[in-house]
Formats: structure tokens, sequence, C-alpha cells
């Protein structure tokens, strides 16, 4: 008599079964939250004996994507799960500006993913949700989607825009900025019509890379430009947004209140997030004047 197949369901559940009842020790426990390090000595430490690799936040008090990231992504069940993998370690990047500067951080939050050993294995600029960062984390591990995966891929075809884009944009992430603009111009120089519609992003981020820089002329020039030349780009009201606050920085604070006050008049319908942004500069900058 045949016996009839166990279905793969129970068959899973009665090896689980198994391993919980008479090897619970290599079943790991996911904690309930992320234990957060603030000193990366220690981290490297932990990291070596629990033979795990470090994940690292550089974070700002000031920064409101950091707080999204600590209150939405960071109580996420999935990435508190990537505990099992990496130590956890948070640094106060005005507290540890040395540290900052070391790892070339160039934008907050930035999260940096490190081997026990120091080597970096990649990095994530910026807010994501839990889903997409638990997912690039789990990528980067495997070696898809890294700097050193993307360069590979680009030997194969130097003229794929697309690469270039997202190369050139890593390598602004960590502050290398002239291999950035190198890439960010081939792009111009390959399609200056935008027909891939990846050329507005990168003149977008040359004159971002201007402004990083503290060339200030240089990035106002270059965002006037953007914002004639790509009037459709979504880009776009973020580049006007930069030249008023650029005239902030240059210290030409009237012309930067009009400016404010011209780019409100014009958008009524931006993004209350923005609409606040600016006028909260409008205000800081009238209770100064």
């Amino acid at each position: 008599m045949k016996m009839e197949k166990m279905p793969k369901r129970f068959s899973l559940f009665f090896v689980l079964s198994f391993l919980i009842l008479f090897f619970p020790s290599c079943v790991k426990k996911i904690p309930e939250k992320i234990e957060w390090n603030t000193s990366l000595e220690e981290g490297f430490k932990l990291a070596n004996e629990e033979k795990k690799k470090l994940l690292v936040d550089f974070y700002r008090k000031d920064c409101k994507w950091c707080k999204r990231l600590d209150d939405s992504t960071f109580t996420d069940r999935d990435v508190i799960s990537l505990s099992l993998d990496f130590v956890f370690v948070k640094i106060d990047a005005k507290k540890d500006s040395l540290l900052v500067e070391e790892y070339k951080v160039s934008a907050y939050p930035t999260v940096i993913l490190l081997k026990s050993s120091g080597e970096e294995i990649e990095r994530i600029v910026g807010y994501l949700s839990p889903r997409e960062f638990f997912k690039n984390v789990k990528s980067y591990l495997l070696g898809r989607g890294t700097l050193a995966d993307l360069e590979k891929k680009l030997k194969k075809d130097s003229t794929d825009v697309v690469l270039l884009l997202k190369i050139g944009e890593k390598y602004m992430d960590r502050k290398r900025y002239d291999e950035a603009k190198r890439l960010f111009r081939k792009i111009n120089d390959l399609d200056s019509k935008n027909y891939w519609g990846k050329t507005d992003s990168a003149l977008f981020n040359l004159a971002y890379i201007h402004y990083r820089e503290k060339e200030y002329k240089d990035a106002m020039v270059k965002f006037q430009s953007f914002s004639k030349d790509f009037p459709e780009s979504n880009l776009r009201l973020e580049a006007e947004e930069y030249i008023p606050y650029i005239y902030e920085k240059m210290g030409d604070t009237t012309k930067a209140l009009k400016l404010y006050e011209k780019f409100l008049k014009e958008h009524p319908k931006i993004k209350e997030s923005e609409r606040e942004w600016v006028e909260k500069r409008i205000k800081k900058l009238k209770e100064k004047n």
C-alpha cells in the first residue's frame, strides 16, 4: 500500500517543530527592538566577537528624515530581524565629525554597511521605507546593486546612461565628486536631448555638487539653467527651491526672501512638506531682517 505524500507545508512544519524541540539553540530569536551601540569601536569589537557585520547609521538631530527612519523603518519587524546578521551602531554627526569625514558622509541619514574588517559593503543615503530598506540590504549582502557590481556591469557597456547615473550618484554619496561629475557630463554628451530621461537628473546632480562644494555662483547658474531647460522635469521645483537657498547661503537675505515668496506665489499647489519648508525659511529670514 502506497503512503500518500505529505504536503510540503506540513513537512516543513514538522521539520521546524523537530528543530525547536530538540535543538532550541539553533533557532535564533528575533529581538523585540534594535539594540543600538553608540561607539563604532565597540561595534567593531562586538561584530568580531559575534561574527557579524555592522550597520552604521549617521544621523543629525535636526534631520526630519533621520527621525522618520527611526520611527518607521527601524521599528519594522523585518528590519529588526537584520540584528541577526548585523551589529547596529548610531553615530551623531555633530558629535563625531571626525567619523563623518573619515567615511565621507555627504548627507543625512546615511547608513553604511561594513564588514567586521572595516571594508564597506554599500551605503544607503536618505530615507527608505521599511520594505525598500530591508530589500536593499539583502540585495547588497548578495553583492547585487553595490557600487562594485555596477562598475563591473559598466565595463561591458560604457554607454549605458542608466548605469552611468546610478554609479555617478553613488560616487556623489561618497564625496567622490570629480568622478561623479565626469559621469554626469558623459550622460549629457550621450543624450543631450534627454531621450532616456536621465540627463535632467545628471545635470541637476552637477549643480548640486557645486552647491555641496560651496561653489555657490556656479551652482546658481546651473540651477537657473536647469529650471529653464527642463521645465517638465520632476526636479524643476527642487532646483527652484535651491536658488533662493543659495542666495541665503551667500548672505543676500533680501534677494532670498523675495525669491522664496515668488516661489510660493508661482507654485500654490506644491506638497505640504515643501510649502512648510519654504515658509520656515521665509519666517527665519524675516526675523533676521
